[in-house]
């Protein structure tokens, strides 16, 4: 029996297969997460990262670009089911953006500060807005604002909801946030004295 070798994978293909294989190690180990370590993790030889990205902050900038790119083609897709009852969307987005704002935070930390602000301007904002107003659209008739307008008030509850880790008496559970998002702080429930 003759072993046959795989085919040689095009560059371009090989640091986007290692970029995306790199997001769930990244984000559990974080920027100490070495390139021994990952070729371990992935199989490969520690050589074939350096000479897929030249360097380790290259690598991070592409692990960070793929964790983008990925959580924008899942908001594409639709992140939950428009046609839910208001109080689960909410809900299930509060709950979502809570774990996205964490794993953004993590991903974040491995790319210098002045990058950040490349990561939430222009098309790649626009997929996150258009995504939520969809998700709201059903419900335009219950809500006080446009659906359109909903995006920046899911962004402010995951800031809340992970401000504990800042001040941990500053964070707010899910049922806080939903019931604030639905309520406000002087509304009442529909049907409720």
């Amino acid at each position: 029996m003759t072993s046959t070798r795989a085919e040689p994978m095009a560059p371009e293909d090989r640091r986007a297969m290692i970029a995306e294989q790199s997001v769930p190690l990244f984000l559990e180990h974080g920027a100490g997460l070495t390139t021994r370590q990952l070729a371990e993790e992935l199989g490969i030889a520690e050589g074939t990262i350096f000479r897929a990205f030249g360097d380790k902050e290259s690598l991070k900038r592409a692990v960070v670009e793929t964790f983008f790119t990925q959580g924008h083609e899942r908001m594409a897709r639709g992140i939950i089911d428009p046609a839910l009852p208001l109080e689960e969307k909410v809900a299930a987005l509060v709950h979502g953006t809570r774990v996205w704002m964490q794993n953004m935070m993590r991903m974040l930390s491995l790319v210098d500060r002045s990058e950040i602000p490349s990561f939430f301007s222009g098309d790649r904002d626009d997929v996150y807005r258009t995504a939520i107003a969809k998700i709201f659209a059903p419900d335009a008739d219950e809500l006080t604002i446009p659906p359109g307008r909903m995006a920046p008030v899911m962004r402010l509850a995951g800031m809340a909801a992970n401000a504990a880790h800042f001040d941990k008496d500053a964070g707010l559970s899910d049922d806080e946030l939903v019931h604030f998002i639905l309520y406000g702080i002087a509304g009442r429930p529909r049907g409720e004295d």
